[in-house]
């Protein structure tokens, strides 16, 4: 570059600076391009739980949000943050666990798990799934069942072994004006032990000792043994017993032969 034009170098380094700088700015202010993801569902982010905590299904979350359904889906693959809030909760929370006194209290007193099932509204195999989810259902129905179990069991131990008991009867009486009176009267009896209750708790208690049933059991290997070992010493011991009939000797007479009397010599 030749001195006279020295003085321009400074303005053509501003320029070129200027330039280099000027040229990012349309990176760095480029607008930023807004889904429908944006626009629709994230300023709606807080209601949407609330729908669904209304029983608002699919579609109509969809349609609030002015998307299509397959969008929605689309949606729910792709932001782990919309899923969740779309996420529903399941019958355990709603159907089963608020009432879980009320099952207690069911199987105590001797409800069949089929009525409680349409009592809660949940079907059966969902049923047997939480129980095998939850240990606490678990737990509650085993202890609850065994409870009218242990009440039937006393009773009928109670029943077998005799019992006191108190009669109440309720009299009413009229006294000379007419004038009715009312009298609680109370007797002492005594209820015998039952005999079938008897045999009944022994046999289910008392199995090995008091049931009628007797088992056989045939070692028929054993017997075939026996049969082949007599067999042997029966050839050994050169004896064989065989079935006979005993034959009548008969004796054809001729006709107008006259058998001799040995009577006379």
């Amino acid at each position: 570059m030749a001195d006279s034009d020295s003085w321009l170098f400074p303005f053509f380094v501003m320029e070129v600076s200027w330039m280099s700088k000027n040229s990012n700015n349309p990176k760095r202010n480029k607008p930023k391009i807004l889904t429908k993801y944006d626009q629709f569902v994230v300023p709606r982010l807080r209601d949407i739980p609330i729908w669904v905590r209304e029983g608002a299904t699919d579609e109509e979350i969809a349609k609030r949000l002015n998307i299509h359904i397959w969008t929605l889906g689309d949606y729910r693959r792709k932001h782990p943050k919309f899923a969740e809030v779309l996420e529903r909760p399941t019958k355990w929370e709603t159907h089963v666990y608020p009432r879980l006194a009320e099952i207690q209290q069911w199987f105590e007193e001797g409800v069949n798990a089929e009525d409680i099932i349409r009592k809660l509204d949940i079907g059966k195999t969902t049923w047997y799934e939480y129980i095998d989810k939850h240990p606490m259902l678990a737990e509650l129905v085993k202890w609850s069942r065994s409870v009218p179990i242990s009440h039937v069991e006393n009773s009928l131990l109670k029943a077998a072994t005799g019992y006191e008991y108190e009669e109440i009867k309720t009299i009413i009486e009229e006294d000379k004006n007419g004038k009715k009176k009312t009298r609680i009267e109370k007797v002492k009896r005594y209820q015998p032990p039952n005999p079938t209750a008897m045999i009944f708790y022994l046999k289910n208690r008392a199995p090995n000792e008091w049931n009628d049933r007797r088992e056989l059991v045939v070692n028929t290997k054993a017997l075939e043994q026996e049969r082949k070992q007599l067999f042997l010493d029966m050839i050994e011991a050169d004896v064989v017993d065989a079935d006979y009939e005993a034959i009548e000797e008969s004796v054809e007479i001729e006709e107008g032969y006259v058998e001799p009397d040995d009577s006379h010599p």
